[in-house]
C-alpha cells in the first residue's frame, strides 16, 4: 500500500502515524508542497493520503500558493474513493477542500488538551471503541467549518470542531496524533522565544506534559493509524475488483 503523505513543515512528520502506517504494511512516498515539489494530478499512483500540519494559514493563498494543489489533491482522491487523513493544517485543508471555511480562532491551543468523543463517534469506524478520549497535542490558532455532509466526531469547550469525517475514510483532525517526544521539542526549540512569550504556562510545563500524556497519545496514534490502513487496505481491493 502507498501512501502519498504532504509534509508541510520540515519539522513536523508523519512520526506515529507513519509508524503505524509502516506496522500496517504501507510506504510512504513523502513530498515537500512548500518547497516546490510536484503533486500528482490523480490518485493513480497511490493508495492514500496523509496531510500533515504546518504553520502556514489555510486560508492564505497568496503567502502559500500551494495550498490549492494540495486541495486539488484531496479532491482528486476523495472523488477516486481513496482514504484521506488531515492532520491540524491538513485537516483544515479537507474541510476547505470539500467546501468547508477555515478561519482565524478566538482562542489558540497548544499542549496537551482535553477533548470528548461524540455521540457519533461510537459508531464510525475509526473511533468507535477509542473512548474515552486521552488528551492530544494541539498547536494551532485556526479552526474551521464543518463541510456540508460531514459529522463531528470530537469536540471541547475551546474549540468546536476537533475531528470529523466526511465520508468512507475521510477524516480530519485538528489535534496532533503524530507527535512524539522528538516532534514536541523540535517545535518548542525552533519557536522557543515565542513560545516562552505567547503561552508561558505550556513553556514551563511541556516536559511534564510530554511524560504524562504522550503514551497514551501515542497507544491512541497507533490504534487510530491501524485502523485508518485498514481502510486503505479495503479501498485497494475495492478498486482492484472493480478493474
Amino acid at each position: 500500500m502507498k501512501i502519498l503523505t504532504l509534509q508541510n513543515n520540515d519539522i513536523s512528520p508523519s512520526g506515529a502515524i507513519g509508524a503505524a502506517i509502516a506496522e500496517a504494511g504501507g510506504a510512504e512516498e513523502v513530498r515537500f508542497p512548500e518547497h516546490g515539489d510536484a503533486l500528482p494530478a490523480d490518485a493513480s499512483g497511490h493508495d492514500g493520503l496523509l496531510v500533515l500540519g504546518g504553520v502556514q494559514h489555510a486560508a492564505d493563498d497568496v503567502a502559500h500558493p500551494h495550498l490549492p494543489a494540495q486541495m486539488a489533491v484531496i479532491r482528486a482522491f476523495a472523488e477516486a474513493g481513496k482514504p484521506v487523513l488531515g492532520i491540524c493544517l491538513g485537516g483544515q485543508l479537507l474541510a476547505r477542500a470539500l467546501g468547508g471555511t477555515v478561519r482565524r480562532h478566538h482562542t489558540p491551543e497548544v499542549g496537551f488538551t482535553a477533548i470528548e468523543a461524540t455521540e457519533a463517534a461510537a459508531a464510525d469506524p475509526l473511533l468507535r471503541g477509542l473512548g474515552p478520549l486521552p488528551r492530544l497535542m494541539h498547536w494551532h490558532y485556526d479552526t474551521f467549518d464543518l463541510p456540508q455532509g460531514a459529522t463531528l466526531l470530537a469536540t471541547n469547550a475551546v474549540c468546536q470542531n476537533q475531528a470529523f469525517t466526511a465520508g468512507p475514510g475521510l477524516y480530519g483532525l485538528q489535534f496532533h496524533i503524530e507527535v512524539t517526544d522528538h516532534i514536541v521539542e523540535g517545535w518548542v526549540d525552533a519557536f522557543s522565544e515565542w513560545t516562552r512569550d505567547q503561552f508561558p504556562d505550556f513553556f514551563a510545563s511541556y516536559r511534564d506534559q510530554l511524560t504524562n500524556e504522550l503514551p497514551a497519545s501515542a497507544r491512541f496514534a497507533r490504534q487510530l493509524g491501524l485502523r485508518w490502513m485498514e481502510m486503505v487496505r479495503a479501498a485497494r481491493a475495492e478498486a482492484q475488483r472493480a478493474a
